[in-house]
């Protein structure tokens, strides 16, 4: 009575059969691109959450500018009013109105740089993981050409080890009935 033959476990198979392998490859880059794709996508995300940063600073800094001038305006008017008045008036008023600006001067030119350095470093901060991610991009393209390199010659030394080059590339050259029609 003729033995019935077990079907291959999926292990085996897979290590004899070079479709399998390759699926298996295939399914592990899959997984690696998919993984580098959530970290490029965080990393979008960041960008996006210090770019919206940057843009409410700058608002908060023109809001802050508006109000400083709208202040220099009624300075202004304050010290031409002063200006109308007495000599010794017209001086106090000047010398304090001069005290005054000179304040807000420097608060503006402090709330200024502090703003200019807080977006030159976020900017800073975008440029350096724009940097990451294409050096990221440009080592996966790397790893997978190393990768889809290493194949190549895999595939080929998988021929027959007896097999000359011209019974090999004559094995190809037959249509088969598929490929016929």
């Amino acid at each position: 009575m003729p033995t019935k033959k077990r079907p291959m476990k999926r292990k085996k198979a897979a290590k004899k059969d070079p479709a399998f392998r390759q699926l298996a490859q295939l399914r592990k880059n899959v997984k690696e691109l998919r993984v580098k794709l959530e970290r490029e996508e965080k990393a979008r995300k960041i960008e996006a959450r210090v770019k919206s940063e940057a843009q409410k600073a700058r608002a908060q800094l023109a809001s802050q500018i508006s109000a400083l001038r709208d202040q220099g305006r009624k300075l202004a008017t304050n010290l031409r009013a002063a200006l109308t008045d007495a000599t010794s008036k017209r001086d106090t008023a000047r010398q304090q109105a001069l005290a005054k600006i000179a304040e807000i001067k420097a608060e503006y030119s402090k709330k200024s740089a502090d703003m200019r350095s807080e977006l030159s470093r976020a900017r800073a901060e975008v440029a350096r993981k724009s940097e990451e991610l294409r050096k990221l991009a440009g080592e996966a393209a790397h790893r997978a050409v190393e990768i889809i390199r290493s194949e190549e010659p895999h595939a080929a030394s998988e021929a027959p080890a007896g097999s000359s080059p011209e019974s090999v590339a004559g094995i190809g050259d037959e249509k088969e009935p598929d490929e016929e029609q």
